[in-house]
């Protein structure tokens, strides 16, 4: 049984002392595999290249916990769907490696029987947040939290996703499945966290991912980063990470191999990762005690406990945009030979020649599993046509190895341009006094993804009734990727001059997710003019992370149309006793703010019901400046005010509607007597003005 002792955590805040009991972390009994006995005549390799992975399926259930789960072969990921901890996440292992039975049913993110230990800081303008729902335990307890928007739930591409509200910050927590980068297969859990400023203003925010790692039933394994063993408080910044860090257990027969990719085309580097104890880390929601070679133990107790953070530092993220952060953590891919010096080695399965990449890692783990000290060691890599070192030697003398040593090494290795090919490279290691080994892999090395895109769009707009017809138009492009490789976040963004401008709902930028190699997607605006005349130009970039961009420059012809504010009837043929709905429209009007009007009617032939304002005096939910109309039934009179918030271009709106009754037959009009249309500094806009006039045909008339 693993328990995380109870302890006492003590906070200074101001002149006041709070002690309050930490929350046990406990976890259901584990069941340890029987020690496997070193296998020295054959290869172990925990790539498994020979699974068929696009026939995985994903199930997805509430477990027997309560638990948000899905599944795949290889592992799943739970959220905790429970008024407490809502939203927080854990991966377990299912059948894990295809080759090796001790890896299935372990945990690699502490999580059991619901997951709490492992949590997400939102930082808005210097206030911290915790994601998902409150705690009454140790892990965030001192953060602040938001508002649900929506429960976790199934996405139609099988993730899983919550949703929070922070003020006017919308964030979405996005977890599924991707492949690893050293197996290849769908061993992986990818973590996204996409941040939408819903406010009129610029927000400054970051995001903090803390994993309470767990390596099968190790919860202090050391973290396993470029050439070195991390087993103390450790920072890395961005320019010092590595593509990947591994962690296991022992290097001859590993029980499961973990792995965090955080840099690459598929995920978003972080601006700092920090390797430390659960607890110091737990307790801290953003910054947090941090002390650089202190070794894992708990805060507070006496228990190995590793986890880590990734920081995307805060930085502004302007009205109505987005940013998307990811990460992947799941599996990890080792090419192991046992024997006297234990010899496993990684890279990535699949190196793409793309704009992001100009070289790969391979990492050899070398430990001396005799009892004796192994002299003068040296390990060397030998590569294949296609592929050279970056920069340094092949060999590299590592001096004598300690009996239970281990040692980390790196070559980073550049693939020829151009050239698509699977290759395959060899590390040797050797000693004075103790046997050879060698470990081969393959590596297969593809071309970049290409993208291209058509426009389908109009080429002018028509006047039809005092409008631009039609309008909003829509422009639409078809993506393609022509090239051998995935493209990653793929984005469409669109450039608009003044008189051009997004329909309502619409973004600038649309994201594509993923492109992979044949794939074409179709992706739309609707736009609509202002009312400015001439050939206006837009353009379109089309971008991705590892592929060129690309853009087109288009016209669309507008002609000239003019301001307008007119009434307009919604019933043609009208009776005595007919009931009449009359609109006050508005049309093209440019830098439109405040809206005084006077109508008048005749009382002998209209009664007027009520008047109401109309849709251009709202926002969404939102009522707008409305002044309640003063109306003068004894002279047929309808006073009307209305303002916005800020000036805009009006391209067809109804400012008020009124509701009469038809009292007596014969020709009728209802018109202006007085109009002011004026722009925020005050200035008067010209517009055409049209009253409404028709003829009421007879009956017996209303007293």
């Amino acid at each position: 049984m693993k328990l995380r002792t109870i302890a006492l955590l003590m906070i200074v805040l101001t002149a006041f002392t709070l002690i309050g009991a930490l929350t046990v972390k406990a976890e259901e009994e584990l069941e340890v595999e029987d020690e496997a006995e070193i296998r020295e005549e054959f290869e172990l390799d925990f790539e498994s290249e020979e699974v068929e992975v696009d026939e995985v399926e994903i199930e997805e259930q509430v477990d027997e916990h309560g638990n948000l789960r899905i599944k795949n072969d290889y592992i799943s990921i739970a959220v905790n769907q429970e008024e407490e901890n809502t939203g927080r996440f854990a991966v377990d292992v299912t059948g894990g490696n295809p080759i090796m039975e001790s890896d299935e049913g372990k945990p690699l993110i502490y999580g059991r029987p619901t997951p709490w230990a492992s949590y997400t800081t939102i930082r808005i303008d210097g206030e911290d947040y915790v994601f998902g729902g409150e705690t009454n335990q140790r892990a965030g307890r001192l953060g602040e939290y938001g508002e649900e928007v929506k429960a976790p739930y199934i996405t139609d591409e099988g993730a899983i996703e919550t949703v929070y509200r922070y003020g006017d910050l919308l964030v979405i927590q996005n977890l599924s499945f991707v492949r690893s980068s050293t197996t290849g297969l769908p061993d992986t859990a990818q973590i996204k966290y996409e941040l939408k400023n819903e406010s009129e203003e610029v927000k400054e925010v970051g995001v903090r991912a803390m994993l309470d790692t767990m390596v099968g039933d190790n919860d202090g394994a050391p973290f396993r980063v470029g050439p070195e063993p991390v087993t103390t408080d450790t920072m890395y910044t961005q320019d010092e990470l590595p593509e990947f860090w591994q962690a296991f257990d022992r290097l001859s027969d590993p029980m499961v191999i973990a792995q965090g990719t955080v840099k690459g085309s598929q995920v978003t580097a972080p601006d700092e990762i920090y390797f430390s104890n659960w607890g110091s880390l737990a307790d801290g929601v953003w910054d947090f005690d941090f002390e650089p070679g202190r070794e894992f133990i708990r805060e507070g107790e006496f228990q190995l406990d590793s986890a880590m953070a990734l920081y995307w530092n805060p930085e502004p993220l302007p009205p109505g945009e987005s940013r998307t952060y990811i990460t992947n953590y799941g599996l990890g891919g080792i090419t192991i030979v046992p024997g006297i010096l234990s010899l496993g080695v990684t890279s990535p399965a699949e190196v793409v020649l793309d704009k992001q990449t100009d070289s790969f890692p391979v990492l050899a783990y070398i430990q001396n599993t005799a009892e004796i000290d192994a002299e003068d060691v040296a390990a060397e890599i030998k590569l294949p046509s296609g592929l050279s070192l970056a920069e340094g030697e092949a060999k590299k003398e590592l001096g004598d190895l300690e009996s239970g040593g281990t040692r980390q090494l790196v070559w980073d290795i550049v693939p020829e341009e151009g050239v698509s090919q699977e290759v395959e490279y060899k590390v040797e290691v050797t000693a004075e006094n103790t046997d050879d080994n060698e470990v081969s892999r393959r590596v297969d090395i593809i071309g970049p993804p290409e993208l291209s895109f058509d426009l389908l769009a109009p080429a002018e707009l028509e006047v039809e009734d005092r409008l631009l017809e039609p309008n909003p138009f829509k422009v639409t492009t078809t993506v393609k990727n022509t090239g051998a490789s995935t493209a990653y976040s793929p984005s469409l963004e669109i450039s608009l001059p003044p008189g051009l401008r997004l329909a309502r709902g619409e973004r600038d930028i649309k994201y594509l997710g993923y492109l992979s190699p044949g794939e074409e997607v179709d992706v739309s605006w609707y736009l609509e003019a202002t009312g400015i005349k001439g050939q206006l130009p837009y353009a379109i970039e089309l971008s991705s992370v590892n592929a060129d961009s690309k853009s087109k420059l288009e016209f669309i012809d507008i002609p000239e149309v003019e301001a307008a504010v007119y009434l307009e009837s919604h019933t043609d043929d009208l009776r005595v006793g007919d009931y009449l709905q009359v609109t006050l429209n508005m049309a093209n009007l440019n830098d439109f703010y405040k809206l005084n009007t006077i109508l008048e009617y005749d009382v002998e032939k209209l009664e007027l019901l009520f008047a109401s304002r109309g849709t251009l005096f709202t926002k969404g939910d939102k009522l707008l400046s409305w002044e309640e109309p003063q109306v003068d039934t004894d002279e047929g009179r309808i006073e009307l005010a209305g303002a916005l918030e800020a000036e805009e271009d009006i391209l067809n709106d109804k400012a008020a509607t009124f509701y009469f009754r038809v009292n007596r037959a014969g020709p009728l009009s209802i018109g202006f007597s007085h109009l002011d249309l004026i722009d925020e500094e005050g200035v008067e806009i010209d517009s055409d003005v049209e009253d409404l006039e028709f003829t009421i045909r007879g009956g017996e008339d209303y007293d």
